[in-house]
């Protein structure tokens, strides 16, 4: 996986991290202990889940090349002007 993938994949996760928890508030709130155990192990799933896929957008090399803008080609002026070619169209 490229970068943006995994960094697509992380959101997803943390997203489904923060809904399991709301679930997980609202289990508790009404004291429902089957749908805590149920929520709570989802909830370490998904915990650790986020865990590998940060550490492998960690092992992500940069590529600092890639982002940079390509040098523009610098011409001289006094080239130009030493063009014999341009002379004699005058």
């Amino acid at each position: 996986m490229n970068s943006s993938q995994l960094l697509y994949k992380i959101s997803n996760l943390k997203y489904s991290i923060r809904k399991k928890e709301a679930e997980y508030s609202n289990a508790v709130k009404t004291n429902d202990q089957l749908n805590i155990r149920q929520h709570y192990e989802a909830l370490a799933l998904l915990q650790s889940d986020l865990d590998a896929a940060m550490k492998a957008f960690h092992t992500v090399p940069a590529e600092p090349a890639a982002n940079q803008p390509a040098e523009k080609k610098k011409t001289k002026r006094w080239q130009n002007f030493f063009n014999l070619r341009t002379w004699r169209k005058v």
